[in-house]
């Protein structure tokens, strides 16, 4: 043979398991062990003793190479296969960003992992993807390449020129920006650094980035950037500078506190449970914008407590929403026959 079919590591764990059985292999044995070429093995044995300072040397009297000090160990990676179906779920985490680079590389080096373990542990794929797996409902598109290298300008601090587009004003703009960090938050990417055009912080969407390109200049991330602070007050990502935390009360229904005991919906939450079973969540926020779409999600479940401005601007939507969802009227919808009402399904 006259390629290695092994990984390096897995071939000298498989050379250390022979010379501490003090069975002294010769050069040609340890090759078939490894399926390769003895050559590689003379190689390995050299690499063995440089880089890992293994006392290995051939005994004359014994034809075959032993360990001299018999106390040595191999420093080996050890990794069990709970921590490798661990990575596997990771990696179906990331795959559930499509577009984004990291899918493939995690998978190779979750591969490249199970190859070092030992013979008796086995990962099929196909068996753990039947077991296991990780959803989304909304999935962002991402340009791979585009992304590649937009990761690869926040790992080496390259500045870039972004064309990108702004979906609030529905306007592009060309901007340089020194990108500082790229933040997954539920499933979704973001940009965060200095843009020359604003000349204050930012952020942005990768998916909206049409063009980029190196200006050739590098640049250092201030001392001060704290990507934990730069969310700071926020309920998920959207930011409000300058403004103050606001104390956000709301109250939840019985037939919604069971759910919202689940979760931890932030990390300023504080609960405390009513009477009548039902629950009251307290936050602390700079921003109402986010938490505004998620109370209306909950329907007449949730009350607004405080802030009275987030209450009146729920009151308002809710009146907004009833205007254009009228009541069916029609002939033709009432002489429908009504459908049974749907199951809600809850885990568990």
């Amino acid at each position: 043979m006259h390629a290695a079919k092994r990984p390096l590591l897995r071939r000298l764990l498989a050379y250390d398991r022979e010379l501490r059985a003090g069975r002294f292999p010769t050069v040609e044995r340890l090759a078939e062990l490894a399926e390769v070429h003895p050559k590689t093995v003379r190689r390995d044995l050299a690499y063995l003793r440089d880089q890992y300072g293994a006392p290995v040397e051939f005994h004359r009297g014994r034809n075959g190479w032993h360990y001299a000090d018999t106390t040595y160990y191999l420093p080996a990676l050890v990794i069990t296969e709970g921590e490798l179906l661990a990575l596997f779920l990771a990696g179906q985490v990331l795959g559930q960003h499509a577009g984004t680079p990291y899918e493939q590389d995690l998978k190779h080096a979750i591969v490249k992992l199970g190859e070092l373990l030992p013979d008796q542990i086995s990962m099929h794929w196909n068996a753990i993807e039947q077991a296991h797996s990780v959803r989304k409902s909304v999935t962002s598109l991402h340009d791979v390449d585009l992304f590649r290298r937009l990761a690869d300008a926040v790992l080496h601090k390259r500045q870039l020129r972004l064309t990108y587009w702004t979906a609030s004003r529905d306007s592009v703009t060309t901007r340089v920006v020194d990108p500082w960090h790229l933040a997954c938050i539920d499933g979704d990417w973001y940009l965060i650094g200095w843009c020359h055009l604003r000349k204050a912080r930012r952020m942005f969407v990768p998916a909206r980035v049409r063009a980029l390109e190196e200006t050739g200049q590098t640049f250092t991330v201030p001392e001060d950037f704290r990507i934990g602070e730069f969310f700071d007050g926020t309920f998920r990502v959207i930011r409000e500078e300058g403004q103050p935390l606001q104390k956000v009360r709301l109250r939840f229904a019985p037939t919604a506190a069971k759910y919202i005991r689940e979760k931890i919906w932030h990390t300023s939450q504080v609960l405390h449970g009513e009477r009548d079973g039902g629950v009251l969540l307290e936050l602390a926020l700079r921003s109402l914008v986010e938490v505004r779409r998620w109370i209306l999600s909950w329907g007449s479940e949730c009350e607004v407590l405080e802030p009275l401005s987030l209450r009146s601007d729920i009151a308002r939507e809710a009146a907004l929403i009833a205007a254009r969802n009228p009541a069916a009227t029609s002939p033709l919808v009432a002489s429908r026959p009504a459908r049974p009402r749907a199951k809600r399904h809850h885990a568990g």
